[in-house]
């Protein structure tokens, strides 16, 4: 059998440039010398049916490689949570001027958040939480959608705290829509069952906000009036 070498194919190439190629029969490519083609989109043909076969067989894509390739989904979901990381941020700095132990909570939940981002939240203990739960929301669905205690009105908003009550309704619904996009971005995929564990922690800080919403609302008397599960499934 004889090796065509890239070297034999440049040579023929300067002397008059080419657009395809055949390989006689019992011959074969060089990995450089089918390189060179490939580089210059050099047309190959064989010289046989089952050769010809074999070269269609080849250039089919590799499953493999493909899964190495980075995976737009995730990449915006790196974004996502960047975002709401720095929604966090933005969020317990206005409540710092405002209400400093409800900023504090805040910041607390953006500490949870940083770990969840790091891969270092899933082994939290419900000891390590200050939210341990409430009337509306009990312990045993701390990391479970328990969905809204009550829908966010203009009514809300003109009430004594209201800005401050936007400003945890804007951020639990930021939360609210990156469990779903976790749920997209790790469907089907290698990593699934390694990333779905991000869904309790981010079940959890949600309930801690409708807490911290229903507080800040004022009154003593729960006002959870949605029993259903209406945000994300872990």
């Amino acid at each position: 059998m004889k090796f065509i070498t890239e070297m034999e194919l440049r040579n023929v190439y300067r002397l008059e440039p080419f657009t395809s190629y055949m390989v006689e029969h019992g011959s074969r490519l060089t990995p450089e010398a089918r390189q060179f083609l490939t580089d210059r989109q050099i047309n190959v043909s064989y010289g046989t049916q089952e050769q010809n076969q074999e070269q269609k067989q080849e250039s089919l894509p590799n499953p493999e490689r493909q899964a190495e390739k980075p995976d737009w989904r995730r990449g915006k979901l790196r974004c996502q949570m960047q975002s709401v990381s720095a929604l966090f941020l933005l969020t317990g700095q206005e409540l710092l001027e405002r209400d400093v132990l409800l900023a504090q909570k805040v910041l607390e939940l953006s500490r949870l958040f940083s770990a969840l981002q790091k891969g270092e939240g899933g082994d939290t203990s419900t000891a390590d939480l200050s939210f341990q739960g409430c009337t509306g929301i009990t312990a045993d669905v701390l990391f479970e959608d328990a969905g809204d205690c009550f829908e966010v009105t203009e009514f809300h908003i003109q009430l004594e705290k209201g800005r401050e009550i936007a400003l945890l309704h804007r951020l639990r619904s930021a939360l609210r829509e990156l469990g779903f996009a976790v749920l997209e971005a790790v469907e089907g995929g290698p990593q699934e069952k390694a990333e779905k564990p991000i869904i309790p922690g981010i079940n959890y800080m949600i309930n801690a906000l409708s807490s911290l919403i229903c507080r800040t609302t004022g009154g003593r008397t729960c006002q959870r009036q949605n029993p259903l599960h209406t945000a994300i499934n872990s």
